[in-house]
């Protein structure tokens, strides 16, 4: 099996769509069949359901997890899909085997709710007790240990990090680790004020959305509801994730960080002006500002990638900031390299 997983690491993924594609055809076809009750009914839909829950997973870990070395985890999404799946095409009352199995999985991904939820909170109260640790870039360490995928890891962390920032970090220390000088960038922008707008905002007009939509339909009123608070909340752990980390000038480096939006390492080698003028740099010019204007743009010699939010990535060659220290942050950086 080994010698063939580079093979499998290219073409696991196009075979695992072709059985897919398979199974649910056939299965589709049989299901409609059964609505007739032929003989032996029970024992087809028992084989479609080993087919969708069982089957497919089998496939998708050999064909896709074992070989790019992806954590077990990555089966859950695939499981829970068969079990959707089966449920929309087999009659209801020859359903009994789906029931069983749906019954068996529960505890299995309430446990694994549970273990990452746990390494989560471990995570966070180290970073908490830890000021040389970034809680987030922790939370993407032990996501990617969850994982082993870059984007999946980055979405898990996204999310975690959502929660954490708005909802358990308001006694956490800024992190702000010895050697390095950190520099504020939310007081001077008026970050706090323009958050609590957008949420006195977003609670009117969500309350009044969800009042004309439930009469139509509750279950889009509360889905367009959810989405509200979830906006909000992401809002607010915007605003605290920017408080707790600071943009951080050392000798060798400088990380910038800007909420949950934006992180990039910047080698103080690679930036070659600090000014007030934005760069001629297009797309590549970003503002890091919160809906307010940048007082100092920081300039690269070349482009770099940084890191954004649920693993999106883009292309840097100046980054605008509004530092609350504007002139120390100007002295740090005109500073000759160490």
């Amino acid at each position: 099996f080994m010698d063939r997983v580079p093979v499998l690491r290219r073409a696991g993924l196009p075979l695992f769509a072709a059985v897919l594609t398979g199974v649910s055809i056939t299965a589709l076809v049989i299901a409609r069949q059964l609505a007739a009750h032929p003989p032996h009914a029970d024992l087809v839909a028992l084989g479609i359901t080993i087919d969708l829950v069982v089957g497919v997973p089998l496939a998708f870990y050999f064909l896709v997890v074992r070989p790019r070395r992806l954590s077990v985890v990555a089966l859950v999404p695939v499981v829970v899909g068969g079990v959707l799946a089966a449920s929309q095409l087999l009659p209801v009352d020859q359903q009994t085997a789906l029931h069983a199995i749906a019954l068996l999985l529960i505890p299995v991904e309430v446990g694994v709710i549970v273990w990452i939820g746990w390494r989560a909170l471990h995570a966070v109260r180290q970073s908490r007790s830890d000021a040389t640790t970034d809680p987030l870039q922790r939370l993407h360490s032990i996501a990617f240990d969850v994982t082993r995928n870059r984007r999946a890891a980055a979405i898990l962390a996204s999310e975690i990090a959502v929660f954490y920032y708005a909802l358990g970090a308001w006694r956490a220390s800024r992190n702000a680790p010895p050697g390095a000088t950190p520099f504020t960038h939310y007081r001077r922008g008026a970050h706090a004020s323009l958050v609590g707008g957008f949420i006195l905002v977003m609670a009117v007009e969500g309350i009044a959305v969800h009042l004309l939509v439930a009469p139509w339909n509750p279950v889009v009123a509360w889905i367009l509801t959810i989405g509200t608070i979830y906006g909000a909340l992401w809002l607010v752990a915007d605003y605290r994730a920017t408080v707790l980390r600071p943009i951080l000038v050392s000798e060798e480096q400088v990380l910038v960080r800007a909420g949950l939006r934006f992180t990039l390492r910047v080698p103080r080698t690679r930036i070659v002006s600090v000014g007030r003028e934005k760069p001629d740099f297009g797309k590549e010019s970003v503002d890091l500002t919160f809906l307010s204007e940048p007082t100092h743009w920081v300039a690269l010699d070349e482009p770099m990638v940084a890191d954004g939010p649920y693993g999106f990535r883009r292309r840097v060659q100046a980054f605008g900031v509004e530092p609350d220290a504007a002139t120390e942050f100007v002295r740090e950086l005109a500073a000759p390299a160490g």
